[in-house]
């Protein structure tokens, strides 16, 4: 099974029968039709002899005639290019969410959602009639405890992860673009801290010493008076950092519910994150008086664009997580940083100041030094590479 921690991202890699799941910043989407036909080695593009013929050279497989796999030229680098591609994708939908600023987040955040909601009711029926695959059986019947407690924790990430989204969309009322996905960026560093008092794992000192740089980064993007020269913080600053720290919160208690759910279904945990978040975005926003349609044909568009952009996005991470590791895959999610500067460059005309590139600096530092510990942990423990880093397992 894949894992893709996105919303901000972990990675990880298992095998099981449940196929491959993508949790990204805050979204699970899936093409289905590919598990239960695509095999590894063709993804690969690699041939490869019988395993009776099969033998190693210079520490590689070969086949039959000692011929090492080779990959298709074509596909050699198509993972990387998904990857990339959907870090741009997803980029743009917070450009686009900045650009209909005018409406309030939740509204913002319903079209999203809907962008989620949409797709994954097929997606849930192809894999439960279609494909004939074991969809509800992790939550039903809801009399056996287990299952019911199960049925709890996919509740509980729903709610979680869109009040994520919903932070994070009024961060952008506050603070720069640029900033708001720095922070939010941060999850990766702090799910190792949770994972140790929720779900019973490692800690050691690094993870530690990791998210104490990490909070430096976001001490100076905070731009503090004893940096800034100022008398006092500036408020509306102030307001934005600590809204995009609620996102990175909420998202990072995401994470660690989908690892329990690893066993659940990706449908399944599709289907109720759409579902759950368009009907708490669709509440808050009706209580408060703030619901509202699209005014233009133009913003009708751009809110078709965030959820499309928002599917597609997810998608692409998904296929690139068929032709590639996972490991390369994490440190390419960091080109969404920078896209996100671009545009903010570009299409707002927001220069980053100092503040903003040392406090991003620190967080995507310690960001790929999280990514880069996780690949160190999962490598075999003869291998020499693992050997030159057991620095980072402490």
């Amino acid at each position: 099974m894949t894992i893709l921690d996105t919303e901000s991202g972990e990675y990880s890699a298992e095998e099981s029968g449940e196929g491959v799941i993508m949790s990204s910043e805050h979204t699970p989407l899936l093409f289905p039709s590919l598990k239960p036909t695509l095999n590894y080695r063709d993804l690969h593009g690699v041939h490869y002899g019988t395993r009776e013929n099969s033998k190693t050279v210079d520490g590689r497989k070969a086949d039959g005639f000692g011929q090492t796999p080779v990959r298709k030229p074509c596909r050699k680098y198509l993972g990387i290019l998904l990857a990339i591609s959907a870090s741009f994708l997803l980029s743009l939908t917070t450009l686009i969410a900045r650009v209909l600023i005018e409406y309030h987040p939740f509204n913002e955040a319903l079209w999203r959602f809907l962008g989620i909601l949409l797709p994954s009711v097929p997606v849930l029926f192809w894999s439960s009639f279609s494909s004939k695959e074991p969809v509800f059986h992790t939550v039903y019947p809801l009399c056996d405890r287990e299952k019911l407690k199960t049925l709890l924790v996919i509740f509980v990430r729903a709610f979680c992860g869109c009040t994520a989204v919903i932070f994070q969309f009024y961060a952008l009322n506050y603070i720069e673009i640029g900033d708001v996905t720095v922070i939010s960026f941060t999850t990766p560093v702090f799910v190792s801290i949770l994972a140790y008092f929720f779900l019973g794992e490692k800690l050691g000192i690094v993870p530690v010493l990791i998210a104490f740089v990490t909070l430096i980064g976001i001490g100076i993007i905070a731009r503090p008076p004893i940096l800034s020269g100022t008398q006092e913080f500036d408020p509306l600053n102030l307001i934005g950092v600590a809204l995009a720290l609620g996102c990175m919160g909420f998202a990072t208690f995401t994470y660690v519910a989908l690892r329990w759910l690893k066993p659940v279904h990706y449908a399944l945990v599709t289907f109720f994150y759409g579902l759950i978040s368009v009907i708490e975005c669709g509440i808050c926003a009706i209580s408060i008086g703030v619901f509202q349609f699209p005014l233009t044909l133009e913003h009708w568009l751009l809110a078709f664009g965030l959820g499309a952009l928002a599917f597609a996005g997810q998608s692409l991470f998904t296929l690139a997580l068929k032709f590639e590791d996972a490991g390369p895959v994490a440190l390419i999610r960091t080109c969404e940083v920078i896209f996100t500067f671009l545009w903010q460059i570009m299409f707002l005309g927001q220069l980053p100041d100092a503040f903003s590139v040392i406090g991003a600096f620190l967080i995507l530092l310690c960001v790929l030094l999280t990514t880069l510990r996780k690949l160190v942990m999962e490598l075999p423990d003869e291998s020499p590479m693992k050997a030159r880093f057991q620095f980072l397992l402490k």
